[in-house]
């Protein structure tokens, strides 16, 4: 049997399931650096048995002209993205993927970029490293021997006041989408003493309570909080569940943080916002095209963070997605049915099948 790999696999996870393979094929990320177009990914998958997957696109077409394909396994969280779960079903091919492999890791970076934001980090270094804040000979009138205060010569520009932001202590966060990553960021905004709420109408009350969040409504999220952060997932009644009527709620002096998906939001409507000054502040690690165009609008605004969409870029998570799909190509060959599977419908289907039914 043959195993295509279009992403990246620790080698110790890939020894294991060696044995079980005639060929282990590289292809893609681990390769190039970069994801294998339709008509590339057609010609790699013809012959093979098993497919460790990422980020390319496992469209009906690819499916259609993998004829020897018996599963699939994707190391992200949201195999649906990228992968046709629906072509795959009508073909008995099981997909499973990696359910909390970034949770840890997206819920760190999440709380990176908030402090980051609205203490005004990111930006304090931005105009140190391109010597907007430097001068060639700076003077300190009216200072005391040997103390340090970083003053400059245009007042307008005296960081210690220009780059003043609040603290996060009682300060309320509001989380749309209190999924996997939702609670792991839920769990360390509380550890820095803030207020928790959050807006997930799949979740029952006594289960946000228990890591002590209280659930809210969408509206009162937004009129209460002082910094929403989103982690829902996209689906058809999330796209733009984010729009203009939402971001119109939010407080003068709040920020807005997207470390989720571009469609969950109405970023036109979140432009106006930022640019008119009618929010404080935003953090986006996710746009509606990738890579941002070097013409964006955001880039010219002064009261946003961007980062290229790396929120979910980590060895961590890389290494427990690796551990996740090679399992469940080994649960599989033993003939169980893997943990975390997309569309059990296949194995129902087959016992059925077995049974005479």
């Amino acid at each position: 049997m043959k195993l295509l790999v279009t992403t990246f696999v620790k080698e110790k996870d890939l020894e294991r399931i060696r044995p079980y393979f005639d060929e282990i094929r590289i292809r893609g990320l681990p390769q190039t650096s970069r994801i294998l177009r339709e008509e590339e990914l057609i010609k790699e998958i013809k012959d093979i048995d098993f497919f460790i997957v990422e980020l390319e696109h496992v469209t009906e077409k690819v499916l259609s002209e993998a004829k020897n394909l018996k599963l699939i396994a994707s190391v992200r969280a949201g195999a649906g993205a990228n992968i046709d779960i629906d072509a795959a079903t009508k073909r008995g091919i099981p997909v499973v993927h990696s359910p909390g492999r970034s949770a840890d890791v997206v819920a760190d970076f999440t709380m990176g970029v908030l402090v980051s934001l609205v203490r005004n980090i990111a930006k304090g270094h931005f105009l140190i490293k391109t010597r907007k804040l430097t001068e060639k000979d700076p003077k300190r009138p009216g200072l005391a021997p040997g103390d340090i205060v970083w003053v400059t010569n245009d007042p307008e520009n005296f960081p210690y006041i220009k780059l003043r932001g609040p603290g996060l202590t009682g300060k309320t966060l509001g989380i749309v989408g209190l999924g996997a990553i939702g609670k792991e960021v839920a769990k360390r905004a509380l550890s820095f003493k803030m207020k928790v709420i959050a807006y997930d109408p799949y979740v029952k009350k006594e289960e946000a309570e228990k890591i002590g969040v209280r659930l809210v409504d969408k509206k009162t999220l937004f009129s209460e909080s002082d910094i929403v952060t989103v982690h829902a997932k996209v689906t058809p009644e999330t796209i733009h569940l984010v729009g203009e009527e939402e971001i119109s709620l939010m407080k003068p002096t709040s920020f807005f943080i997207n470390t989720a998906r571009a469609a969950i939001v109405d970023t036109e409507a979140l432009y106006r916002a930022l640019k008119g000054k009618r929010i404080k502040g935003a953090a986006l690690d996710v746009f509606d095209e990738e890579p941002l165009k070097h013409d964006s609008p955001f880039i010219d605004l002064d009261n946003v963070l961007l980062t290229p969409h790396i929120a979910g870029a980590c060895d961590d998570s890389y290494e427990r997605a690796s551990f996740i799909v090679t399992s469940a190509i080994e649960d599989f060959l033993k003939g169980k049915i893997p943990e975390h599977v997309m569309n059990k419908e296949v194995f129902e289907k087959r016992n059925k099948l077995r049974r005479g039914k």
